[in-house]
């Protein structure tokens, strides 16, 4: 009876240790980018690399390669020069190709300056 409990407080304790990282409360917090727009610029580039992947090993068709291939660089080439020339941000879409504009025309969201 007395091994019963000390394997059954031995698997709790180990169960409590291992579980110990996803518990805390700022176990999942994601670090901020360093600069505006490096995210969703780096999310491009990285579906860039996954498509080009894909359609190394045939997953994609070059008919379906061709367009998402134009999109996702038109994509990034435009997040990485409105971050280059200082462009307004907003806070949950990243840099906004708007020069002059005080809200967001992807969220209604008040444009903030990246400088």
């Amino acid at each position: 009876m007395t091994a019963l409990l000390i394997g059954t407080a031995l698997a709790v304790a180990s169960l409590c240790y291992v579980l110990y990282p996803l518990l805390r409360p700022n176990a999942l917090a994601v670090p901020l980018p360093s600069r505006p727009g490096d995210e969703r610029s780096s999310s491009a580039v990285d579906a860039l690399r996954e498509l080009e992947f894909d359609r190394q090993t045939g997953k994609i068709s070059d008919d379906d390669y061709g367009p998402l291939k134009a999109r996702y660089t038109e994509e990034a080439l435009t997040v990485m020069r409105a971050v280059d020339a200082g462009a307004k941000s907003c806070p949950s879409c990243g840099p906004r190709p708007e020069g002059n504009a005080e809200f967001c025309s992807n969220c209604g969201t008040r444009l903030e300056s990246s400088d």
